[in-house]
């Protein structure tokens, strides 16, 4: 009798921890953190304001690089397929009715960019806060690119022009997302993290795809003429619809300094910016797809994702120091590359580097410093920039989801 009473309580005390390292789906296993009391007001604003870009001579220059415009169109399309679908019910066909509609666009992309507001009104209605932080930033990326795919400036002029539109993102709207490196380990340890990768492979496959275009485009567009940016795309769009949209082995998202390590050094800010507002993607996507959480407990988890990662909240804090916070706060950055964050501790991010096939980057540019000089050092570093793995290495096909057919 003593041992079966002995083995009844170790399984109660057994089971929640259980279930928290395989990331089930149980109330009981959860701890959420409270919003922060620090949120600014403008947060809770529930009416929709259109945020429009800055004006000038280079909007719209990425149609230069014609086929490369399209599926950045298509990408708008798929998010906001994907967040309709989730929020009126429709969770339950993301894997298969969903997916095929946003494969479809895929394959048969928008010719100009659409308006996700329009695409996806009720996850606007909802979360209109939040579709204006993504869409700020969105804004900055489109721009970004634009100017690098301009014929009518110089190298130097985009220089200069990407470091107003980075100043203009972060001043004239207080949907900015911070330029800090921020540890990424600490963000998707969150206790809904990982639910939509798991739950959703292909459609998170999907998703990392375009983050992996998003991250790719940079360093192909950089300091190269059209003529070179066309030829570039031309190998990178096969890749991107052939294998990049359709993995489901990836065990992280893709990261910035990884796929356009050149572009990430000049711009740190930058490439953070962009691996944050993709963190967000992630966190918001676990948070929806977590249905252990009631409808408030994911209104209120969103507030705080968003929180975590705004500029805002992180104001006067400096690249390469840790501030504390339980990792919130941790600014340090990957060694030598101050515009990644820390890594989680689990993830040798395999096979990132040499994903992007016009990387020439050979040695990280250590000029900047180890400002963080107790820098976690992760498995990553086996595949930087100065020891590439093999880049003949294909993704495993029994992790490769095939495409479909019509």
């Amino acid at each position: 009798m003593k041992k079966l009473i002995v083995l009844v309580t170790v399984a109660l005390i057994s089971t929640p921890v259980i279930a928290q390292h395989l990331h089930l789906d149980s109330p009981q296993t959860q701890t959420l953190q409270a919003i922060p009391d620090n949120i600014p007001a403008w947060m809770y604003n529930k009416q929709r304001n259109h945020i429009y870009p800055q004006r000038g001579v280079y909007n719209n220059a990425i149609y230069n690089v014609r086929d490369l415009a399209l599926d950045l169109n298509a990408i708008a399309v798929g998010h906001a397929f994907a967040y309709e679908d989730i929020v009126t019910g429709k969770a339950k066909d993301l894997e298969t009715k969903t997916y095929q509609k946003i494969n479809w666009v895929l394959k048969n992309p928008p010719k100009f960019m659409p308006d996700e507001g329009n695409i996806s009104p009720t996850f606007g209605r909802k979360y209109g806060v939040l579709e204006q932080v993504f869409e700020w930033a969105h804004i900055f990326h489109a721009q970004t690119v634009d100017v690098l795919a301009s014929s009518k400036l110089t190298n130097k002029e985009k220089e200069a022009e990407i470091e107003k539109l980075y100043q203009f993102y972060l001043t004239k709207v207080p949907y900015a997302i911070t330029g800090l490196p921020m540890n990424m380990g600490y963000l998707d340890s969150q206790p809904y993290s990982k639910a939509f990768r798991q739950k959703y492979p292909k459609v998170n496959g999907l998703f990392w795809g375009y983050h992996w275009l998003q991250g790719t485009m940079y360093d192909l567009l950089y300091e190269k003429t059209l003529e070179e940016q066309k030829q570039a795309y031309k190998q990178v769009g096969k890749q991107y619809h052939s294998q990049e949209l359709y993995r489901t082995d990836r065990a992280f998202m893709p990261m910035f300094a990884e796929l356009s390590p050149k572009f990430a050094r000049r711009f740190p800010q930058i490439s953070n910016t962009f691996d944050n507002l993709h963190m967000l993607h992630d966190m918001v996507n676990d948070i929806l797809a977590s249905d252990w959480l009631t409808p408030q407990q994911k209104d209120e988890q969103i507030t705080r994702a968003i929180w975590l990662v705004m500029a805002a909240n992180h104001q006067e804090m400096a690249a390469g120091k840790n501030y504390g916070g339980e990792g919130l706060h941790d600014h340090r950055f990957q060694s030598g590359i101050p515009g990644m964050g820390l890594m989680p501790a689990d993830i040798s991010h395999e096979g990132h580097n040499h994903d992007n096939p016009h990387n020439s980057e050979k040695k990280p540019d250590n000029s900047q410093g180890d400002e963080g000089g107790d820098h976690q050092h992760h498995n990553h570093e086996n595949h930087s920039p100065e020891n590439p793995p093999n880049t003949e290495k294909k993704p495993d096909d029994s992790n490769h989801q095939e495409e479909p057919k019509k």
